[in-house]
């Protein structure tokens, strides 16, 4: 069987807070569990929109991980690859927001079965099959297996000449950003595409100038960078110099967590389709609305169609 993407990491549960303001230092009400992880996201909703995909990654023996491997397999994800490891549970996230739009997280990461992820879990083979490896920074960052992991998976691609994308995800509740920065840079060389938010462009390039953060990242390897600005859209970049800037949809707001993760999915299916630049960002840009307006992570389109009829009900033309 051959994929379109497949990615790898973190698997995980997520309890949110019912109320702005209130951090975890104080008791109060959260919902959840919800689906979630990063590269999880961005799998799930990439098979939900079409594509063909899978993913490597450990859960624990326990109800949370059956509920991921479930979620998966409803929504067409491969878990052939997906182990189950009896003597840990699975990770979770307890995430609060302000009234900002601020988040404050506290993970287990480092102490649960996604911490567990090896060099071995990645199967040649497998990784060879897939049209785009997608990584996701906050794996480099929970520890050297999983980093050792994502390097290996880097390999396999492009030594296939496979597309490598990747989104920093940058995470302080797991690493210095110091080390970040320094993991990043070392498989910047291999990376196709680059999906990074505006603050974290900033962070990397330890520069405020966009352009200047723009063509810095340029001369470490990618050649398409997509900058996501929240409410202020998103804009691609290309290597050779042409940039499109494309405004968001604006929804009402109940859950922002994980708009990124969506953005990242429905960004490869237009990519993977040999769409122009402005229709990818316009579909983008729709994928993450929806997903702003449910609760929950991985709660993003359940279809191709329903984000088309977003872009419709907006007054596009796609």
């Amino acid at each position: 069987m051959s994929f379109d993407v497949i990615s790898l990491g973190e698997l995980l549960v997520e309890f949110v807070r019912k109320e702005k303001d209130v951090m975890h230092t104080v008791p109060g009400d959260y919902v959840g569990p919800f689906p979630s992880g990063a590269p999880a996201i961005t799998i799930d909703t990439c098979a939900r929109l079409g594509l063909k995909t899978g993913f490597i990654g450990v859960v624990g023996n326990d109800d949370f991980g059956e509920m991921l491997i479930e979620r998966f397999k409803a929504d067409g994800v491969d878990v052939s690859k997906i182990r189950i490891d009896k003597d840990s549970m699975t990770g979770m996230a307890f995430v609060a927001y302000r009234s900002d739009g601020s988040r404050r997280f506290v993970f287990n990461l480092k102490y649960s079965a996604s911490a567990k992820l090896m060099p071995e879990d990645v199967d040649p083979e497998y990784i060879s099959r897939a049209r785009i490896l997608h990584i996701s920074g906050s794996t480099l960052y929970i520890n050297k297996f999983t980093r050792n992991s994502c390097e290996k998976a880097i390999e396999i691609a492009k030594a296939n000449n496979n597309i490598v994308s990747l989104d920093p995800n940058i995470r302080l509740e797991l690493e210095s950003i110091e080390r970040i920065r320094e993991m990043l840079r070392y498989i910047m060389k291999d990376i196709d595409i680059l999906f990074v938010g505006e603050d974290e462009l900033a962070a990397i390039t330890e520069t405020i100038d966009i352009n200047k953060a723009v063509y810095k990242i340029f001369d470490w390897g990618p050649r398409l960078i997509v900058v996501k600005r929240g409410r202020r859209g998103s804009l691609a970049i290309t290597n050779s110099g042409e940039s499109i800037e494309m405004q968001a949809l604006l929804v009402k707001e109940v859950d922002p967590t994980g708009a990124g993760d969506v953005f990242n999915a429905a960004f490869i299916y237009g990519y993977l389709n040999n769409w122009k630049i402005e229709r990818i960002l316009i579909f983008a840009n729709a994928a993450a609305a929806i997903k702003v307006g449910r609760r929950g992570p991985m709660e993003g389109p359940k279809s191709y169609n329903e984000v088309v009829n977003l872009i419709l009900e907006k007054g596009y033309v796609f």
